[in-house]
């Protein structure tokens, strides 16, 4: 018998729970109700997907290979209703954004959204980059703001529409402005921007710091109490994050690095043009 979508979105909430109750509440059922569907599932499969007891869920091999194929079958479904909007500008639209992006860009790219796209309606997921791919590879958003460059997936297309240049800063009591060993204040892995850095630039593992960053305010704030040296992009400086930090200096002719902004999206997108359309707003931005 051919499975429910429904309770394979319950095999997908329980592969990322591994725990009945928690994945049953994430759907919203009652516990017995949601261990009624993954059995129904395993009957209409005829075969074992999970071991339980009190304690654990064990996924069996067929169990793993059954919830992969699950999480792509759903894919698909979000695909095909998003192919079937009668109009992508009237429509509900989720967009992902990193988090190096989101605060400088955000106010004024969905002031032109409502000002060119009234009937429009967005979401905004905020996340690292690798989390955000896999978001779209599951069709959970619809396209995402992101900066390059990056390593893409052949699935994944990209739009680029503007370059940001990344600037040294430091403070003004720091008598050599070069790059000493450990004076190099970066934002923690998974941050794109790290890497760009450590692209554009010549950096060497011995001069990056001990102490790393979970955003650019926290780094703006370190560079203040002079622990280091770091790099903004101009993004950010057009923002005003260095307005309160006199003792902060910005070396606007550090011009080599860059990155570029755009969106990607999923290949064979049957809304690639709006999407570009709507990406073209950010220049605006």
């Amino acid at each position: 018998m051919t499975p429910s979508l429904k309770n394979l979105q319950y095999l997908i909430a329980l592969r990322k729970t591994n725990h009945f109750s928690r994945a049953a509440s994430e759907c919203f059922v009652s516990p017995s109700t949601f261990s009624a569907g993954i059995a129904k599932l395993e009957s209409d499969l005829n075969v074992e997907l999970v071991q339980r007891n009190n304690k654990s869920v064990l996924f069996t091999p067929t169990g793993k290979s059954v919830v992969n194929q699950a999480i792509s079958v759903m894919a698909e479904i979000n695909i095909l209703v998003s192919t079937a909007k009668l109009d992508f500008f009237e429509s509900e639209v989720s967009i992902g954004v990193i988090p190096t992006i989101s605060t400088y860009i955000l106010p004024n790219f969905l002031s032109n959204l409502n000002k060119n796209y009234p009937k429009l309606k967005i979401i905004f997921k905020e996340d690292t980059s690798d989390n955000l791919l896999k978001q779209l590879d599951e069709a959970k958003i619809d396209f995402a703001i992101f900066a390059f460059p990056y390593e893409l997936p052949e699935s994944i297309e990209n739009f680029q529409v503007f370059s940001d240049s990344i600037h040294f800063i430091h403070h003004n009591n720091r008598n050599n402005k070069a790059i000493d060993n450990g004076s190099l204040l970066l934002l923690e892995q998974g941050h794109c921007l790290r890497s760009h850095i450590m692209q554009n630039n010549a950096i060497l593992n011995r001069h990056i710091s001990n102490f790393s960053c979970t955003s650019i305010s926290t780094l703006v704030a370190m560079v203040d109490t002079d622990i280091g040296v770091s790099f903004l992009p101009k993004m950010a400086i057009d923002y005003g994050i260095l307005n309160h930090y006199p003792n902060i200096s910005i070396d606007m002719s550090s011009t080599k690095t860059k990155r570029d902004i755009g969106v990607i999206y999923r290949k064979n997108n049957q809304q690639e043009e709006s999407i570009k359309e709507l990406a073209s707003l950010l220049i605006k931005s």
